[in-house]
């Protein structure tokens, strides 16, 4: 239920067991797993906004879609007001090419096997947000956060306001699903940027898209039409690629399209000039398959954003009493769609210790282990997947190699883990272990040399030799099995070629390494 604002004092003894700050994904999915396994806790979600608006993260990854899927149970809802995605696609292109036929793509060329999905966050976050009300949670929305005490398990206060009324409520535990407001990680000074990934991005929503399937894009550009695949091109996640950029291009179940660039600042600078929609578009527009689609778009100007220094994370993520959940706890980068991976973790991990502790366990060994392992996951996965990945985005043969051994890695441990042992591997973080330590070793390793390859072409002028004209589809859909060695062995395959390629080739100079920033408090996100 809602409750009413009290007219008649300014403090309330209403107590609770859970205060959650932020009712959307991450906030109202761990108030939904508190009160399904435990239905007599005393839920309060706090939600600042009066209806949510669109966020970055429509796309969906398989660990996920097997969150949403498995542990929440939404697979009806998701079909019916959701986009099935058809896996991710990458375009690539020369400075010279005008023809979105002539570009390299690099994809899927059969279905997906495991449910992935577009989504639109305003639309689930509310979906979520009045399932958990439904089921028992209790809501104050629109309400402000003024202050929060936390004195430890059974003695944290919230104080807010709701309707011009300002309450203090306690509560036992207080868990911090805010997003990038990051509320208990800013106060406490346990909020980190990452310095050594100093990557921006600004999208908007657009009407008039030009579908990638459709029969006026087939006229236009019959070479695509004549390389079909038995997957969709338009339902797919579309990202257009080039050196210190890459776009994405993510249909929603409206009509609409989201769009949007994410740039390394040390390597490229998207148009700085105008409104955030015209920016966005004239840089689309600068790419054959973006001004194909693009050409007579219209960006909603007030539906963009512009995020300054995306990645973050906290150096500590639960204590006594306290709780961080999904991207309060931290972001990375969101170019394979797994921000909702993380949320997913960082939330069903936190549920379990909160179980515990709500049934009068100790929880100190729990907590330490939770922090010591997001700490971990958190910069392998960076090391593995992101360091100065930039480098090399604008190159098809490196991105072909990295796309097969990173999605292969992918498929092969965390996806092929969370089907197999849903409970078990959801309240851990990914990477972890002795298994874990030794893939995300494997991934930093191929990952750097990739780097320096990329920088190897450039001395050599053959960066970018083949993104025209070639069609690497993966015929093969990726499996949350040891099928998936097909696709990681094949990557290391390219890798080794392409080591031998330039194994005499000096390379250019490495990319500077951002000066350490200090922890800073204040919010990278900007609204336009």
């Amino acid at each position: 239920m809602v409750i009413p604002a009290n007219e008649s004092t300014q403090t309330s003894s209403t107590e609770y067991d859970v205060i959650i700050l932020g009712g959307a994904f991450s906030g109202s999915s761990l108030a939904l797993l508190i009160k399904r396994a435990r239905p007599a806790t005393r839920i309060l979600i706090v939600e600042k906004s009066e209806i949510f608006d669109r966020k970055v993260g429509e796309s969906t990854s398989e660990v996920a879609g097997c969150f949403l899927t498995r542990v929440l149970g939404l697979s009806n809802y998701l079909a019916c007001h959701h986009f099935q995605k058809h896996g991710l696609r990458m375009w690539f292109t020369e400075a010279d090419n005008t023809c979105a036929g002539e570009c390299t793509e690099v994809g899927p060329f059969a279905q997906a096997r495991l449910p992935t999905f577009q989504l639109d966050r305003s639309k689930l976050d509310q979906h979520l947000l009045e399932t958990a009300v439904a089921e028992g949670c209790e809501l104050l929305r629109p309400a402000t956060i003024k202050s929060f005490e936390l004195g430890g398990a059974g003695n944290n206060t919230v104080t807010l306001k709701v309707d011009g009324i300002t309450r203090t409520l306690r509560a036992g535990w207080i868990a911090d699903a805010s997003g990038r407001a990051a509320l208990i990680a800013r106060s406490r000074g346990l909020w980190r940027p990452l310095p050594e990934h100093p990557v921006h991005s600004m999208w908007v929503r657009f009407s008039n898209v030009r579908c990638l399937d459709g029969h006026e894009s087939r006229t236009l550009v019959p070479a695509i039409d004549e390389c079909r695949t038995s997957s969709a091109r338009g339902s797919s996640t579309n990202h257009l690629m080039g050196r210190g950029w890459w776009s994405w291009i993510i249909p929603l179940s409206n009509g609409d399209y989201s769009a949007g660039v994410t740039w390394d600042e040390r390597l490229f600078s998207p148009p700085g000039e105008g409104p955030v929609g015209q920016r966005v578009k004239q840089h689309l527009l600068g790419h054959p398959v973006g001004r194909l689609m693009f050409e007579n778009a219209e960006p909603a100007e007030n539906d963009a954003r512009i995020y300054k220094d995306l990645p973050y994370h906290a150096t500590q993520v639960a204590g006594d009493g306290w709780m961080l959940a999904g991207d309060a706890a931290g972001f990375m980068d969101p170019l394979y769609s797994q921000g909702l991976d993380y949320c997913a973790h960082s939330v069903y991990a936190g549920h379990k210790i909160l179980l515990r502790a709500l049934d009068g366990e100790c929880v100190k060994d729990s907590i330490a282990t939770h922090n010591r392992e997001f700490g971990e996951s958190y910069h392998r996965w960076f090391n593995g997947i992101y360091r100065n990945k930039y480098q090399y985005l604008g190159d098809a043969d490196l991105m072909h190699a990295a796309f097969l051994l990173d999605v292969g890695a992918y498929f092969l441990g965390p996806a092929r883990l969370v089907y197999t042992a849903t409970d078990a591997e959801f309240s851990k973080m990914p990477y972890n272990g002795r298994p874990g330590s030794f893939f995300a070793w494997l991934m930093a390793t191929y990952n750097a040399r990739f780097e320096v390859i990329a920088r190897k072409k450039i001395a050599r002028g053959s960066y970018g030799m083949n993104n025209l004209r070639q069609r690497y589809f993966i015929r093969k859909p990726f499996e949350p099995s040891p099928k998936s060695l097909y696709h990681f062995f094949k990557g290391l395959r390219m890798w080794l070629k392409l080591e031998m390629q330039h194994a005499f080739v000096r390379p250019d100079p490495a990319m500077p390494e951002p000066e350490l920033m200090p922890a800073r408090n204040s919010n990278s996100e900007a609204v336009v």
